[in-house]
Formats: C-alpha cells, sequence, structure tokens
C-alpha cells in the first residue's frame, strides 16, 4: 500500500539492452503496474514491424526506471503499427463482373438477329433458283461463326473472373488476419494513452490520439472491405457457374444443331432438326439473359 496521496509511479516505453532490430521491448519501473498491458502492447507493435522473435515477459527482464509520460517513441509505434499490406491492383484495375456481363449482352444482340424461319422460306424452288437460299444459308453459317467469336470474348471475360476471384478470397483472409493483429493495437494502446496522459506534453498526446484515431479508421475501414469482397466474390462465383453451363453443355449444343442446319438438305420448318435447333437457341438465349441479369 502506498502512503495517502502518493501517486503509483506509471511506466514507459524503454529500449532494453540486447534488443533484436525492427522490435521493441519495455519494462516497468514497477512489476505491479501495467506489466502485462506493456508486454502485450510489445506483441503488438512487433507484429507491425513483422518480426517472429520471442519476447521475454516484463518479469523476466532487468527492471529500469522509466518516465511516465508520452514521448516520440510512442508515437512512432503507432506509425509503424499503422502499416498495412498494400492491396493487389488487379482488384482495382478490373470488373469482370461486369465484362461478363457485358459479353453475355452482345451474345444475346447477336443470337436474337438470327432468324431461321426466314432462311427457311428462302429455301423454297424460286430461291434455288435465284440463289437466295445460298446467300442465306451462307448468312446462317456466317452467323455462326460470329456467335463463336464473341463467346471466346465471354470466356476471356470468364477466365479473368476466375483469377480475380481468387485474389478476392486471398485478400479476404489477409484482411481478416489485419483486423486482428488492429484490434490488439488499438486495445493495448488506449491502455497506455489512460496510463500515460497526466503528466505527457499535450501535443504529444494529441499526435498519439491522432495516430490511434486513424489506426481506428483502417480497421473500420477494412471492416467494410471485407464486406465488399464477401459481396463481389459470391456474385462473381455465381456468374461463374452460369458460364460453366453454358460453356460445357448450351454452347456446344446450339453448335451441333446450327451445323445440322448449314450442312442439312431439304430441311423444312417442322424438321426434327430445325425444333432441335430451336430449343437449344431459345435455351441458349435465356439462361446467358440470367448472367446478364445477375
Amino acid at each position: 500500500m502506498l502512503p495517502s496521496g502518493e501517486q503509483p509511479t506509471p511506466t514507459f516505453l524503454m529500449p532494453v539492452k540486447g534488443a533484436q532490430p525492427n522490435s521493441f521491448n519495455f519494462q516497468c519501473s514497477r512489476r505491479d503496474c501495467l506489466s502485462e498491458d506493456l508486454h502485450s502492447f510489445e506483441l503488438s507493435i512487433a507484429m507491425a514491424y513483422g518480426t517472429n522473435h520471442s519476447y521475454p515477459a516484463p518479469n523476466n527482464v532487468e527492471e529500469q526506471p522509466a518516465p511516465a509520460v508520452i514521448d516520440d517513441d510512442a508515437v512512432a509505434a503507432l506509425d509503424v503499427a499503422a502499416r498495412s499490406p498494400r492491396m493487389d491492383n488487379d482488384i482495382l484495375s478490373s470488373a469482370p463482373a461486369r465484362d461478363i456481363r457485358s459479353s453475355a449482352s452482345e451474345l444475346i444482340e447477336m443470337l436474337e438477329d438470327i432468324d431461321l424461319q426466314k432462311m427457311l422460306r428462302k429455301q423454297g424452288l424460286i430461291g434455288r433458283f435465284t440463289g437466295a437460299a445460298v446467300e442465306a444459308r451462307l448468312g446462317f453459317e456466317l452467323a455462326s461463326h460470329r456467335v463463336a467469336d464473341v463467346f471466346r470474348q465471354l470466356s476471356r471475360a470468364a477466365q479473368a473472373g476466375g483469377r480475380i476471384r481468387g485474389i478476392l478470397d486471398r485478400t479476404r483472409l489477409e484482411l481478416i488476419d489485419e483486423q486482428a493483429r488492429l484490434a490488439g493495437v488499438i486495445g493495448d494502446a488506449k491502455k497506455l494513452l489512460i496510463s500515460r496522459s497526466s503528466g505527457s506534453d499535450l501535443a504529444l498526446v494529441a499526435r498519439f490520439e491522432r495516430r490511434l484515431a486513424n489506426i481506428m479508421a483502417i480497421e473500420a475501414a477494412n471492416t467494410l472491405t471485407i464486406q465488399q469482397i464477401e459481396l463481389s466474390a459470391g456474385v462473381l462465383a455465381s456468374l461463374l457457374d452460369r458460364f460453366t453451363d453454358i460453356e460445357t453443355l448450351l454452347l456446344p449444343l446450339w453448335q451441333r444443331n446450327a451445323l445440322a442446319i448449314i450442312h442439312g438438305e431439304a430441311i423444312t420448318p417442322r424438321s426434327s432438326v430445325v425444333t432441335a435447333f430451336l430449343d437449344a437457341h431459345s435455351n441458349l438465349i435465356g439462361f446467358l439473359k440470367k448472367v446478364r441479369q445477375e
């Protein structure tokens, strides 16, 4: 117990002889005075430097007298703790979901311009005599090739989307780890601010508080970023799943039926080849519209 009216001696950050480079070791002038807070803050700052050294507990180090004020070293420690890993530039410079929707819209417009019934009407005797039948078949064949070209564009957008999705997943995990680190730094810094503000230079205290506010702002921004990444990754996953259905089933089915139309003879509007193509054509357009609306 201290005599009446005497205040306990607060502690401060002090370097220890033999400390590892780019790390901080702290001790308390009294073992019963904030030793656990200082050691916790030490570990948080060590994490800010990215070091993996083992740090002795305050009870295991030689005690040294420490001033009970906030100084430049405390502010510098928070500056180090505020450093966050950089985000991948690809997340900021690309929008694969938008590119996938755009390519899907272009493909829908092209498919809707294909009029099989009009081509079949020109396959009669007059059309064969005037050459309109051949012209109509060539137009249908060219339209089929253009569909394949636009689909390759959609495929490239989907490949980019798959790569970005991997980056989003990795970034989300990194930010979650970063949030845990920042939470520890914020908690320790608040405790130290309370214990050392009295008697400290007001300008240094204000600088310390600003640094702490900056770290808290980063933590809040990270929370929103994680939520947005989860939303974007979910939308992208749904788009890529629909693209897989188009790539593996719907488009190959459409192409095979289109090939049967191009090379078929004596095709009539009621033939099974025409019915199969129209069904595949309708299904492909319908699925692409779902992609556009995703």
